[in-house]
């Protein structure tokens, strides 16, 4: 009977392990574009688009958008945004967007925490890097390239 038991906690656990919602997420400049991880200083917007499984109408998911490391443009680990959206159905799908600064985006290391009925689900990390900076920085100039 003892083994009976527990047995049926493992199997109990299992199965609540197994109907855990998952959120999956990706960073891109809008609906048509692919996903990416780096981004320029001038990108119009970002989003972070996720799909969800295992949850359901009324959960809640909050999209942080957060700068790791801008260097002088803010400290590290500045909340940028953040927005709450209520799931309409089961499985639900859709989008946190930020639009770029008046100034541009800072180049540096970002992240988007998207929290499901406040539990971090996940954490896509981006950066945004000044191509133009790095040209300068390995010598190439406007037109150079190595099959030149």
């Amino acid at each position: 009977m003892k083994h009976l038991f527990v047995l049926l906690i493992a199997v109990s656990a299992s199965v609540l392990h197994a109907q855990s919602p998952k959120v999956e997420a990706v960073i891109a400049e809008g609906q048509d574009s692919k996903p990416a991880t780096a981004f320029a200083p001038d990108a119009p917007k970002l989003y972070a688009f996720f799909r969800s499984e295992g949850t359901h109408a009324g959960d809640k998911l909050r999209g942080v958008w957060i700068a790791d490391d801008v260097g002088n443009a803010a400290p590290k680990g500045t909340t940028i945004d953040q927005t709450t959206l209520t799931a309409d159905s089961d499985n639900f799908y859709g989008a946190f967007s930020l639009t770029k600064p008046t100034k541009g985006w800072p180049a540096g290391k970002y992240h988007v925490d998207i929290i499901l009925n406040d539990k971090l689900a996940v954490s896509p990390e981006f950066t945004i890097t000044d191509a133009t900076k790095e040209k300068e920085d390995t010598g190439e100039k406007d037109g150079d390239s190595e099959n030149n």
